[in-house]
C-alpha cells in the first residue's frame, strides 16, 4: 500500500510539473486501480515463474546450497534473526557489508542473475529465501534480510506446491515502474520438504506490452 501511495505521489508531482492537476479520482489513480484489477490477465507470470523454479531446482549445486542454507539457519534464534535483519538494513544503505556481500556474490545469486538475464525486460528482480523466509540470494539488494512476515513468503507456504501467488501492482522506486510480485514454493524433489520461496517482480509495462 505504501508503494502505491508513493506511486500516486510521483504521478501528482509529474502532473504538476506538466502544468496539469491530477487528483486521486482522476485517470492516474484509475490506472493504478485498473492495473491491480487486471493482474490475473497476465498468464505469462505463472509460466515464467514455474519455468525459473524448475531450472533452479534442476541444478544439483543449487539444491545442495538451498539444503545447506536451511541447515545453517535452523539453529538461529529469533533474537539472532532480528540482529541479522538490523545489520542487513544498515549495510543495505551502504550497498555492501559482511552480511550482504556473501549473499549477493554467492552462487545462488549468480544463478538468479542468469535466470533473469534473458528476461530482464520483464523482470525487475528476483529474490530467493530459505524455508524460514531468510534471504539466501537476490539479483538486487533487498531492504531487509527477514522476509518471513511478507505475503510473498507466507502465501506460497499456504498454497499447494506449484501454485503461484500473485500480488497487485505497486510502484517500485528502484525499477521506476509499477511491478507485480509473484512467488512460488520450492520443494525438494527428494523428500518433498520445503526448500524456500522464489519471488519475482514483474515489470507491469512489459506485461502490458506482451
Amino acid at each position: 500500500m505504501r508503494k502505491v501511495l508513493i506511486g500516486l505521489l510521483f504521478a501528482l508531482l509529474a502532473g504538476a510539473a506538466a502544468g496539469a492537476t491530477v487528483l486521486p479520482g482522476d485517470d492516474a489513480a484509475g490506472t493504478v486501480s485498473l492495473a491491480t484489477d487486471r493482474v490475473q490477465e497476465y498468464p505469462q507470470i505463472t509460466g515464467v515463474l514455474r519455468t525459473m523454479a524448475t531450472e533452479l531446482l534442476a541444478e544439483p549445486g543449487n539444491l545442495a546450497a538451498l539444503r545447506q542454507a536451511s541447515r545453517d539457519n535452523d539453529d538461529l534464534s529469533v533474537d539472532s534473526i532480528v540482529q541479522r535483519d538490523i545489520a542487513w538494513r544498515l549495510q543495505a544503505k551502504r550497498g555492501r557489508g559482511s552480511l550482504i556481500d556473501p549473499v549477493m556474490t554467492g552462487p545462488l545469486s549468480q544463478f538468479l542473475a542468469l535466470l533473469r538475464f534473458p528476461r530482464q525486460a520483464l523482470l525487475a528482480d528476483l529474490i530467493l529465501t530459505d524455508d524460514r523466509g531468510l534471504l539466501v540470494a537476490a539479483t538486487r539488494i533487498p531492504s531487509d534480510y527477514d522476509q518471513s512476515d511478507e505475503a510473498k513468503f507466507i502465501a506460497p507456504n499456504s498454497n499447494q506446491p506449484g501454485a503461484v501467488h500473485t500480488e497487485g501492482a505497486a510502484y517500485d522506486e528502484s525499477a521506476d515502474d509499477y511491478v507485480v510480485t509473484a512467488s512460488i514454493l520450492l520443494i525438494d524433489p527428494v523428500d518433498a520438504r520445503s526448500l524456500g520461496v522464489l519471488s519475482a517482480n514483474f515489470t507491469l509495462s512489459a506485461l502490458q506490452r506482451n
